[in-house]
């Protein structure tokens, strides 16, 4: 079978290499993420046009200081949270660690084991059960999630995003889930966050998570 080939950006080839990290509960610095592309250009995995080079004995340059540049830019504006784990960094003396945490990634509570009544005890029959009421969030569920753990992550690090910032952040394989900024700026306020308008363009509004 023949293995397939990704061709990328390096921006997109970082954020990839992120969640993998992310996925394995991998402690990551900087120039752990350039090893790693390094080595899967290296191994025909990924293909990254913008730093092929010619008339080398290797396809791709791949620069740490380039990697840092993008990686730190990602960092800044949020372009690097994900609403599926939180990153935490420290600085450990020389360079920063980031440690990512899957979201709701707890095992589950057992159920307790109910002790058998007595043989003869005159033991009620429980009613049924009532499903809590749920009130549809704009987007659907599964969209207010990513909303919520992405807010969640700008307001630990000060950073106050913009409608379309929140739309990017909540694409799933740089694919779209098709809700508008005005659905989303619902969304948002249910939540509880202030919305500042921008009288030039709604996808410029800001989230008051600062």
């Amino acid at each position: 079978m023949c293995q397939q080939v990704q061709t990328v950006t390096l921006q997109t080839a970082i954020l990839q290499q992120v969640s993998e990290f992310a996925a394995n509960n991998t402690v990551f610095s900087v120039h752990d993420i350039t090893v790693a592309i390094r080595q899967k250009t290296a191994a025909g995995e990924l293909e990254i046009p913008e730093v092929e080079v010619q008339g080398a004995s290797f396809r791709f340059d791949i620069p740490h200081a380039k990697v840092k540049s993008l990686f730190d830019e990602l960092y800044r504006t949020g372009g690097i949270f994900d609403p599926n784990y939180r990153l935490d960094r420290a600085f450990n003396g020389t360079y920063f660690e980031y440690t990512p945490t899957l979201v709701g990634n707890v095992a589950a509570t057992p159920a307790p084991v109910p002790t058998p009544a007595p043989v003869g005890a005159n033991v009620p029959v429980p009613s049924a059960p009532v499903a809590p009421s749920v009130t549809p969030a704009v987007g659907g569920n599964d969209i207010t999630t990513r909303v919520q753990q992405y807010l969640t992550n700008c307001v630990a690090r000060n950073f106050r995003p913009s409608l379309k910032q929140v739309q990017s952040a909540i694409k799933r394989q740089n694919v779209s889930t098709g809700v508008s900024c005005e659905s989303l700026k619902t969304t948002i306020e249910i939540l509880g966050y202030t919305v500042i308008d921008n009288p030039d363009a709604l996808s410029q509004a800001q989230v008051a998570t600062v």
